[in-house]
């Protein structure tokens, strides 16, 4: 019993572990800077950091204004977002939304909300608090630091 109660367990984390975050939208030409400061304390070398906006519009080409949590960066033709202890410039991708304009909306964070960032080590990802150095912690800033990022736990 023991061993079949041993094997459920590795089968279970192995099926819901994950390698790295999987940007699935396509950049729209909007885009935020984040800048992840050299004095961050709390990350591991090989963390990935995964930029986040929690009311993310979802639908692409047309109107229909779908909200939910998106994964928005890091754009991976400029990082993968992954953690060495040094400076880290990741780039998210924003929304584009000219239904007021007869056009359609694209996919991405919206100007406003607040930035989430989740990390990934080894196959959990895992909640943050971040502190800002610059900029406002909301999507639409020229740019913003973050000086501080506490890993708090597993989703």
């Amino acid at each position: 019993m023991k061993r079949i109660l041993s094997l459920l367990f590795v089968l279970s984390t192995f099926l819901y572990s994950q390698d790295s975050f999987e940007l699935e939208i396509n950049p729209t030409g909007v885009t935020q800077l984040i800048i992840f400061q050299t004095s961050i304390s709390s990350l591991e070398e090989g963390d990935q950091i995964g930029i986040f906006d929690s009311e993310g519009i979802l639908n692409s080409g047309d109107c229909s204004s779908q909200y939910g949590e998106l994964l928005v960066g890091p754009i991976a033709e400029i990082s993968d977002g992954t953690w060495d202890g040094s400076q880290l410039n990741l780039t998210a991708i924003g929304s584009v939304d000219n239904c007021a304009f007869g056009g359609f909306q694209l996919p991405g964070y919206v100007d406003g909300n607040s930035v989430v960032v989740k990390v990934l080590r080894d196959g959990s990802i895992y909640d943050t608090n971040l502190t800002f150095s610059a900029g406002t912690g909301t999507f639409g800033d020229l740019f913003m630091a973050v000086s501080e990022v506490e890993v708090v736990g597993s989703e």
